[in-house]
């Protein structure tokens, strides 16, 4: 199963700034809706496209691998 680390990231962002960040202020900086965003970060998805996470691996500054995580033998 593959796994969403955006929470995750969402956290560490707010830690580094300082300030909370919404799903809805995190739409408009990545042009990405919130019904995407939430969807993600729940873990509700099981599809993502490359566009997807392009705009949030420069948004967060990481790569595929921080913002997604194999775990084996989980469904």
């Amino acid at each position: 199963m593959i796994k969403s680390k955006l929470k995750l990231l969402i956290v560490q962002r707010e830690i580094d700034r300082g300030q909370k960040i919404t799903y809805e202020s995190l739409s408009t900086e990545t042009g990405l809706s919130k019904t995407t965003l939430n969807r993600l970060a729940e873990g509700k998805t099981d599809r993502i496209d490359f566009l997807t996470l392009d705009k949030l691996c420069r948004y967060f500054g990481c790569s595929v691998g921080e913002l997604l995580e194999y775990a084996p033998g989980e469904s």
